[in-house]
């Protein structure tokens, strides 16, 4: 397993570190690996690990653990949640915090290309190192990429969905635009044609049958809870996030005025964690199957691996057994790593 030591927004030592799951109950550390910039997601294939940093795409040969080498680094990169290698295309597509979208033709590792952008309808300094807004998780679907915008200032509103068709990497455009208001979204998941966008105080279904014209169809509640991960894995939607600190009554007012992009987004307000289970076989009902608590930090980010989910934590790692889905376990929670830094974005690497 590998996730990535996060010091958002300004980090003095970045790197990601490599863990031993082999056994998802008993954690190890393997290895640290020094990066230029803070990783906030990977993508895999092949034996090569893509690490969308702060400032820089970094390609690793990692087809050979615990021995880990640096194939090349693309200057320039604005990270968001969610890096998507498309093997047919030997291409990346990336999210961005402050850029929108943007797409790196890897067929050469040793020289990326950046093949075409598209941003999210906000103008940020091109020296900052997040703006107020952005998109966080993309899913593709077909030649339509889907994404998320978070706003992490609370006044404003400006939450949504962007639709951008890429079928031409080189002129990608914005197909569609939808209002995930009151759900301020910062993870998402796609199943079949419907997409579930997760965020503070819940979930929303939207239909994308028709992707230029995207229609919220369903909202699950969920008070005093932020998503800010989402995966949809053999016909159930699990999410991953932050117990807010205040709970009782919804709405903007009631917590602080602004989000950190860090992986406690709510700032003070975030104390414990969860990883949650959601039936969405009705998507205009969606309905919570179970919740896990993470006591010892914030899920920022994970994935399901043959019935364990791997989640990166604001203390740590932690592994679930997911194979009953009416009572997730936890496993393990390994927090023997720099208590100083917290952990964002996750790859699992099967070594043979």
């Amino acid at each position: 397993m590998i996730t990535s030591e996060s010091e958002i927004p300004e980090p003095s030592d970045p790197a990601f570190v490599i863990l031993d799951v082999t056994d998802p109950r008993n954690i190890s550390f393997v290895d640290r690996i020094k990066t230029p910039g803070t990783t906030v997601s990977f993508a895999l294939h092949n034996g090569l690990l893509f690490c969308s940093e702060i400032g820089h795409l970094e390609i690793f040969d990692v087809s050979s653990l615990p021995e880990i080498s640096r194939i090349s680094i693309f200057e320039g990169n604005h990270p968001g949640n969610t890096t998507l290698y498309e093997a047919s295309e030997r291409r990346l597509y990336l999210s961005s915090y402050q850029q929108g979208i943007s797409v790196i033709d890897v067929k050469d590792p040793i020289f990326p290309t950046l093949l075409g952008s598209c941003d999210c309808d906000i103008s940020v300094e091109p020296t900052a190192t997040y703006g107020p807004y952005g998109i966080s998780q993309i899913v593709k679907k077909g030649h339509y990429i889907y994404g998320v915008a978070i706003d992490y200032s609370m006044t404003k509103g400006r939450e949504a969905l962007y639709v951008y068709d890429v079928s031409d990497v080189g002129n990608i455009k914005k197909a569609a635009r939808l209002s995930t208001t009151p759900v301020r979204g910062h993870g998402m998941a796609i199943d079949g044609n419907h997409l579930f966008a997760v965020g503070a105080f819940g979930v929303l279904s939207i239909d994308i049958s028709s992707p230029e014209e995207p229609l919220t169809i369903g909202e699950l509640l969920l008070e005093g809870r932020f998503g800010t991960f989402a995966s949809h894995n053999q016909g159930r939607l699990y999410t991953a996030g932050g117990v807010l600190g205040i709970a009782k009554e919804r709405g903007p007012a009631k917590y602080s005025k602004t989000f950190s992009p860090s992986p406690t987004p709510a700032g003070d307000g975030v104390h414990n964690g969860f990883f949650q289970a959601i039936d969405t076989s009705n998507p205009i009902h969606p309905r919570l199957i179970s919740e896990t608590r993470i006591d010892k930090g914030v899920g920022f980010g994970f994935t399901v691996y043959k019935d364990t989910a791997y989640l990166a934590c604001s203390h740590g790692v932690a592994t679930v057994d997911v194979r009953d889905v009416n009572n997730p376990t936890v496993l393990a929670f390994f927090d023997e790593l720099d208590q100083t830094k917290e952990y964002i974005g996750v790859a699992i690497i099967e070594v043979e």
